[in-house]
């Protein structure tokens, strides 16, 4: 069993998207890193629809041909069902020449840790961070190392800190400055089911082994004004998830005896999503829930360390951009801390740049992801701007497919009406389907 040192130039807490990639750039840069993670991976995670974007973050890595070679269910573009209406967009149709995914994230996850190992990251799994120390001369965490069963404790010293630990939120929590979202008190509830239909280009229903052969959209569902399902087919598997607003999740909670019993039915009732699980069964022990799990940052950096990934921020992830989000802050903070390095004298003005950058893309997302008219913090107006502006012509036209589909243009409406560079009028590349029809061997659709 590996040793873990007294010291290391950086700690990075976590070895999800954001921990994994913002070790792996630093070690690249010549630090010494040492990486903290409290589970063993692969671990349980829910499975995931990944932008095109991810492969400029893969290539920088030296993830893509371990990617590749996971062969992950490529998908074709997305199918949302709103208010009744049936919309698609492909993915082709905005100039992406490297493909989307539905990933297994246990998977992924492991691919990045394991890429950040090579590029000379020093990991340490089954090691859970028990509390941080942030002055300079003392800067550091203690640790629990579980490694052989009996929670040995030490300490590792370090000259700055990246807190990539997900939804524990070590530093946040530990300084108090972490607050929930007023607007997205939500419940998420998933699991997995076996032998799932799916939904393609043309509005077509096509069997579970059709797969490979056909690329599935990423199918998802509005329920009111607020809730969503997401159904996402991926390797062996399909992902299935709800998201449920508050009177929603009590409803929810009444259904029925248990969480698998209440989540199947809820599942089952659903139109589309119905017809697609009536071939599937569920996994028996795949369901997994989380209440209020959307929070904004108070403070995103300070002096020797930086929040990343979902220790920063989380938001609705109804525009898949989770693991993009987390890939960009990772490697954001890994650019900071090497400036920081570099030039002491401005350590300052590297976390304040780290910090504007990360909100600003933060308030987008966020922004695309609230129901229309529902925004609790205007001042993510201006913010969202900045980072749209940041974002490549593709890049803005297939967010604001996204938000057509699910019925959340209008929030994206301002943004163009206070700069005019930024595209917004370019719908033909989202399709209405008038209804989903069953495949056939005839069949064969684009994408």
């Amino acid at each position: 069993m590996n040793q873990i040192p007294a010291q290391a130039d950086v700690v990075v807490i976590g070895g999800g998207p954001a921990g994994s990639t913002a070790a792996n750039i630093l070690a690249q840069k010549g630090y010494d890193v040492v990486l903290l993670d409290k589970v063993r991976h692969p671990r349980v995670t829910v499975g995931e629809s990944v932008l095109p974007h991810v492969w400029g973050y893969l290539d920088l890595l030296g993830a893509t041909t371990d990617i590749e070679r996971a062969n992950f269910i490529q998908k074709s573009g997305g199918t949302a069902v709103w208010r009744g209406v049936i919309r698609q967009m492909a993915i082709g149709d905005f100039g992406f020449k490297r493909p989307s995914l539905h990933v297994e994230r246990d998977e992924f996850d492991d691919v990045l840790l394991r890429t950040a190992a090579r590029r000379g990251v020093r990991v340490f799994e089954e090691v859970s961070v028990r509390a941080v120390e942030l002055d300079a001369g003392e800067r550091g965490v203690t640790y629990a190392d579980s490694r052989s069963g009996d929670d040995k404790r030490g300490r590792i010293r370090c000259r700055y800190l990246v807190d990539a630990s997900g939804q524990a939120a070590v530093i946040a929590n530990q300084l108090g400055i972490r607050e929930f979202d007023k607007d997205l008190r939500f419940t998420s509830v998933w699991g997995y089911y076996d032998n799932s239909a799916f939904v393609a280009q043309g509005g077509i229903i096509c069997p579970w082994e059709m797969r490979r052969k056909i690329k599935p959209t990423t199918l998802q569902l509005g329920m009111g004004d607020w809730g969503w399902c997401w159904h996402i087919t991926q390797k062996e598997h399909t992902s299935v998830g709800l998201v449920l607003a508050p009177s929603q999740a009590a409803e929810f909670k009444a259904s029925a005896k248990t969480l698998e019993e209440r989540f199947d039915l809820a599942c089952r009732r659903l139109p589309i999503v119905e017809e697609l699980l009536r071939p599937a069964s569920l996994i028996s022990g795949s369901v997994l829930a989380i209440r209020d799990f959307a929070y904004r940052p108070i403070r995103l950096a300070g002096d020797g360390w930086f929040l990343a990934g979902d220790a920063a921020a989380f938001v609705d992830p109804i525009n898949s951009a989770g693991v993009i989000t987390a890939c960009y802050i990772g490697f954001s903070a890994a650019t900071a801390i090497d400036g920081c390095m570099r030039k002491p004298g401005q350590r300052e003005y590297f976390a304040d740049v780290f910090s504007t950058l990360v909100r600003q893309r933060l308030a987008l997302f966020r922004l695309s992801a609230l129901p229309v008219g529902q925004n609790s913090y205007p001042e993510d107006l201006a913010i969202a701007l900045k980072a749209a502006q940041l974002e490549r012509a593709s890049e803005q036209e297939l967010l604001l497919g996204q938000t057509i589909l699910t019925d959340r243009r209008e929030n994206l409406a301002p943004l163009y009406a206070m700069d005019k560079r930024l595209k917004y009028n370019d719908t033909r590349k989202y399709r209405q389907v008038p209804e989903l029809v069953p495949w056939n061997a005839e069949f064969q659709p684009a994408g």
